[in-house]
C-alpha cells in the first residue's frame, strides 16, 4: 500500500461545531447579557465556548489565544489570555442578577426543545423534572467551600435540575459539602418553577427527589394541578 501525502498551508481545525454554538450563544443573548460591558460579555461568550467543548477550566482559553475560528464563532475582537478571562469572570460573578440573568438565556434556549415524557404506566406519561446532588471531590484543596461531604470526601454538593428524558440542564446551585440536600432546595425550587412556568409543555411534570428531601416545604413549591412530586428512598 502507498500513501500520497500534500502539504497545504490551509488551516485545519477539529471543533468545527463551535460555529453552531456561536450561533447558538448569539441567538440566547449571551452577546449582550449584562448591558453596557462589552469586554465581559465577550468573555462569557468566550467560557460559554470552552464549556460546550466540555472544558471547564478558564486556564484552557490558552489553546484558543490565536484560534480564528473560536474567535469569529463567538463575535470576539479577540480571545482573551487566561488572566484577563478569570477577571472578568469574577467582575461577572459580583454583578447584581448575573446568575438570573444566565437562568433566562437558558430557558430561551430551552424553549427551542421539545423533551420527551417517560412513561410512568401504561396509560400516563409525564415530563421528568430530575433534582438530586452531586458530591464533586476536591480532597487535598484549598478551596472555599470545601467540606466533609456523606460520602466521606471533601469537596462540594451541588444541587442538579434535569429537564426530560434527555436530560437537559434545567438549572444548578453550588453548595458545601457539608451541606444537607434539603437545606435551601424549596427556595432552589421556588426560582426553578418559576422558570418552569414561563414555558409551554405537551404532558404534565413529574418532580423526581431524592428521599432527603420528602418535606412538606418541598411539596408546596411544587403543587399545582400539572405538577407531581415523587421521592426515591
Amino acid at each position: 500500500m502507498s500513501f500520497i501525502i500534500k502539504s497545504s498551508t490551509e488551516r485545519l481545525e477539529s471543533v468545527a461545531g463551535i460555529s453552531l454554538a456561536g450561533e447558538i450563544a448569539r441567538a440566547i443573548g449571551l452577546n449582550t447579557l449584562i448591558p453596557g460591558q462589552p469586554a465581559l460579555n465577550s468573555c462569557l461568550r468566550s467560557m460559554f465556548g470552552l464549556l460546550v467543548q466540555g472544558r471547564s477550566s478558564f486556564e484552557e482559553i490558552a489553546l484558543f489565544r490565536y484560534c480564528a475560528l473560536f474567535r469569529q464563532a463567538f463575535n470576539l475582537f479577540y480571545v482573551p489570555a487566561k488572566e484577563t478571562l478569570r477577571l472578568y469572570l469574577e467582575r461577572a460573578a459580583q454583578s447584581i442578577g448575573i446568575l438570573d440573568r444566565v437562568r433566562q438565556a437558558n430557558i430561551r434556549l430551552l424553549k427551542n426543545v421539545t423533551p420527551t415524557p417517560v412513561t410512568v404506566t401504561t396509560v400516563q406519561s409525564y415530563i421528568p423534572v430530575d433534582i438530586d446532588v452531586s458530591i464533586m471531590d476536591n480532597s487535598d484543596s484549598h478551596k472555599e467551600g470545601v467540606s466533609r461531604s456523606y460520602m466521606g470526601t471533601d469537596g462540594y454538593a451541588p444541587i442538579f435540575a434535569y429537564l426530560g428524558a434527555e436530560g437537559y440542564m434545567l438549572d444548578c446551585e453550588l453548595r458545601p459539602g457539608s451541606q444537607h440536600c434539603q437545606n435551601g432546595t424549596p427556595a432552589f425550587l421556588g426560582k426553578m418553577v418559576s422558570l418552569l412556568d414561563t414555558m409551554t409543555f405537551t404532558h404534565s411534570l413529574l418532580f423526581r427527589l431524592d428521599g432527603g428531601n420528602d418535606s412538606w416545604d418541598t411539596m408546596r413549591q411544587l403543587k399545582g394541578e400539572q405538577r407531581f412530586f415523587y421521592h426515591q428512598a
